[in-house]
Formats: C-alpha cells, structure tokens, sequence
C-alpha cells in the first residue's frame, strides 16, 4: 500500500510523540499516521478482547473492528480521557455484540457485568515461585490457559486490571460497572486462579500478538481507510 507510514512500528515507540499529536495530524489529513496508534495499541486490544472472546480469528475481527471505528468516530475524541481507555471501550462494546451475534457462544452483556452485590472480599497473596525463563516459560502457558476459563465477568476485569494494568477507575469506565465491583471482580479472579495454579501469577507479556499478526491487522486497517479515502 503506497500510502502506508513505512516506520509506524518505530514512531508507536516513541513516547516523546503523543497520542493526542497524532490523533490531531490523523484529523488534519494525515490519514496514514492512524497506522501509529494501531501499532501503539495492538498489544493492549489483543489481551482486552482476550476477556470476552476466546478464538483469536474473533478477536482479531473484533480488532480491525474496533480500529475502524476508532477512525469513523476519532472526532468525537475529548482529550480529557485517555485515548486508550476510549479505544478498549469500544473495544469492548464490538466484542460484546460479536458474542451476541455467535451461535457457538451465549449471549454477554454490560448488564451481566454488574449483577453483583458488592462487598469486602479479602484478597490473597499468591505463591511465589522461582525466577528462571523455564518455569516461567511453562508458567505462561498455563496461566493464559487458566484465565481463559475464568467465568467471563471475572475474566474481563482480570485482564483489564492485571494484565493491562487500568486503574480501578478506568477499568470501571470501560465496563460501566462501579469502582467497588472492579475491586470484587479482580479479587475474585485472583482467588479462582490462586486454586487452579497455586502458582503467582506474572501477567507481564500474556496474549502476545506476535508481530507478523500485528502487521496484518495493521495492514487490514489501512487498506480499508485508505480504500474509503479515495
């Protein structure tokens, strides 16, 4: 594609050039500068959508989803939220209606995120276990595998809080649920893994989408903006 930025990759890692600089140029006509976010963000998408869908063919469909809408509404961006917690909200609503939509999964929605009462669950330290690359590389493994079984309201918060590292505040704004129901969702998935694993849990580098992936969805992306650009 003769428009694509040909060092996206290199500029997401780029701390010095903000999201809010790009979004402003993407707006101004840069279209092909969208690429930046989408390489800045395909990491984090990736182990999002890992909380609700469990094929990675769906989750990349959901992603490329989600992108393009990011791009359809990216106007409507307000600077005073991050542009990652507006993203994995968007996110989140496209994969919950791709969940509504299959035939092989039960219906999820934000409504059965907040059937919870809330209330004080004292929360677990877990296990620690030796730092070496071997046990860590057999722990990863298992770990993914386990909270791919966790009950989806409790899966979804794991990964947000845990995984991705949202604040309690900004886990609770993308699944419009309160901030004392995040705390009892992440405690309470925390405990069913302490029982499957017995092990501490490293969320550091989960749901990797390697980088062949990452270029793909990338490059899907851009070709249908650049294609409805012309």
């Amino acid at each position: 594609m003769c428009h694509m930025l040909a060092n996206a990759k290199l500029l997401a890692s780029d701390v010095t050039l903000t999201d809010a600089h790009i979004i402003s140029r993407v707006l101004a006509g840069h279209t092909e500068e969208y690429e930046i976010l989408i390489r800045r963000y395909n990491q984090m998408l990736h182990k999002s959508a890992r909380g609700i869908l469990r094929v990675e063919h769906d989750i990349e469909d959901v992603m490329q989803e989600t992108y393009i809408k990011g791009y359809e509404k990216l106007a409507q961006f307000r600077s005073e939220a991050r542009f990652s917690t507006w993203l994995t909200r968007i996110l989140i609503n496209c994969a919950l209606r791709h969940v509504g939509k299959s035939k092989r999964m039960n219906l999820l929605s934000l409504d059965s995120l907040r059937d919870d009462d809330p209330h004080h669950v004292e929360e677990l330290a877990l296990d620690s276990v030796p730092d070496t690359s071997v046990v860590r590389e057999g722990l990863k493994s298992a770990i993914e595998t386990a909270i791919s079984q966790l009950p989806a309201k409790y899966r979804i918060v794991f990964i947000l809080r845990e995984v991705e590292q949202n604040s309690v505040r900004d886990t609770a704004s993308i699944l419009d649920i309160s901030e004392e129901n995040v705390k009892v969702r992440s405690h309470r998935a925390r405990t069913l893994l302490k029982d499957m694993l017995r092990t501490e849990v490293n969320a550091l580098e989960l749901f990797v989408l390697h980088d062949t992936r990452c270029s793909l969805i990338a490059t899907h992306v851009m070709n249908h903006i650049q294609s409805n650009n012309h």
